[in-house]
């Protein structure tokens, strides 16, 4: 496998959901609305590398946990209160509804998967994204690792090839000798 394109986002914990719609509206023609605090990140990292990603693309995204915000309200809403859970918050609480929103904004047509992220899930990522191209049931791979931890950074990974490699330890190792469009907020 191939590094082709790699993208890092870096915000912090303070910046806004405003902010992050400004900045994803430098790079979609029409950013979708309603999503939340990790939809929009993910789209922003994924959205940096738009021009390189073809339909035969699939994706493979991980982070700790979804958006907390939509999580911690959804919860409220049904566990506290005893309430019917908001469409909103009900809809962006499924785990792979930033896969979807990243798929939908770029016309991916592959695999499309989400993972909880631990300590060191680069290895997982890629091997997940290995078999897919190995079985050439993809050309491309998108990996993408939201980290909400303090502030925010979202790394995206492109690869092609179907060549087997060593899983790398970290983002820094796959993106050594490319260039990796970085974004800070």
């Amino acid at each position: 496998m191939k590094v082709i394109a790699a993208s890092e986002i870096r915000g912090l914990a303070t910046t806004s959901d405003k902010q992050l719609k400004t900045a994803l509206g430098q790079w979609l023609d029409c950013p979708p609305r309603r999503v939340d605090r990790l939809i929009l990140q993910a789209l922003l990292a994924a959205a940096v590398l738009k021009s390189q990603v073809r339909s035969d693309c699939g994706l493979y995204l991980a982070a700790r946990h979804p958006a907390r915000p939509t999580m911690g309200a959804l919860l409220d809403d049904v566990c506290v209160q005893h309430k019917q859970p908001k469409p909103f918050e009900f809809v962006n609480s499924v785990s792979n509804a930033a896969g979807f929103h990243v798929a939908q904004q770029l016309g991916l047509e592959g695999p499309n998967l989400f993972i909880g992220a631990g300590a060191n899930v680069w290895p997982q990522l890629l091997s997940l994204a290995a078999l897919d191209l190995q079985d050439a049931l993809i050309g491309q791979a998108l990996l993408l690792l939201c980290d909400e931890r303090v502030d925010f950074c979202v790394q995206a990974v492109l690869l092609e090839g179907d060549e087997p490699g060593a899983p790398a330890a970290g983002f820094a190792a796959l993106t050594t000798g490319i260039e990796v469009q970085r974004l800070d907020l």
